[in-house]
């Protein structure tokens, strides 16, 4: 009854974790990225295990999991690099979209907010609101989460204190008109704001908030560590 029991246990832990990497596919592919990231992963790892599709009928397990290996260090490469680098982000879209066009912002503000973190202190993120022009016409668009600011957990500075000195770096970046605008060429509301330009721009990275969010772990364990070794050893000494 025990080791039905156990079978059962693991089957819906096996289940579960499934389930897990199948919302964690979905989040970065649909949610989280543009899905031609994904076609960008899906054609290079085509083109890399091409000869090996020959294969798939003698051994698929091997040949498939190869290839699901291949794409997703491909794909998480892929997003990772970009979240660094705005600018190769800008070029991204720029191929991507070749026929969009650059266009001039009439009026353009930014709205700074706060959002906690899960495993750090959370991140600044501004919102920016801007016009331009088109065929003598003046449209309006926003730009949700333009930029990002990640903080680790480890900072102690006053919340206010770092809503304010991001929202003066991102007046600093519209006042240097550090930023770019695509429009669509068939539907002039359509249009794409970047915000920085810079080559790379750590701090609002996926890469950045993943290693402040892993050394937030890792110093938990060891302060865990710490106090369960300092307990012990005073209940040695008793």
């Amino acid at each position: 009854m025990i080791d039905k029991i156990e079978k059962i246990a693991n089957i819906f832990f096996i289940f579960l974790g499934y389930i897990g990497m199948a919302a964690l596919v979905v989040f970065l592919v649909f949610i989280e990225n543009p899905v031609r990231y994904f076609f960008y992963a899906l054609s290079i790892t085509t083109f890399i295990h091409f000869k090996n599709f020959r294969y798939l009928r003698i051994d698929f397990k091997k040949v498939g999991g190869n290839f699901l290996l291949t794409i997703s260090i491909i794909y998480l490469s892929l997003i990772t690099v970009l979240s660094v680098s705005p600018f190769l982000t800008i070029q991204e879209f720029k191929i991507s979209h070749f026929t969009w066009k650059p266009v001039e912002a009439k009026t353009i503000k930014s709205s700074s907010f706060w959002d906690t973190g899960y495993k750090r202190r959370g991140n600044s993120y501004a919102t920016i609101y801007y016009e331009y022009q088109a065929d003598g016409k003046r449209y309006k668009n926003s730009e949700p989460e333009a930029l990002k600011k990640y903080y680790p957990i480890w900072n102690t500075s006053k919340t206010d204190d770092l809503i304010i000195e991001f929202s003066k770096s991102v007046s600093e970046k519209i006042k240097n008109k550090d930023y770019i605008i695509f429009k669509s060429p068939n539907h002039h509301d359509k249009s794409r704001l970047f915000l920085s330009t810079d080559i790379i721009y750590f701090q609002g990275s996926l890469l950045y908030n993943m290693a402040t969010s892993m050394a937030a772990i890792i110093l938990t364990i060891l302060g865990l560590l710490s106090i369960i070794l300092i307990f012990s050893g005073k209940s040695r000494q008793k």
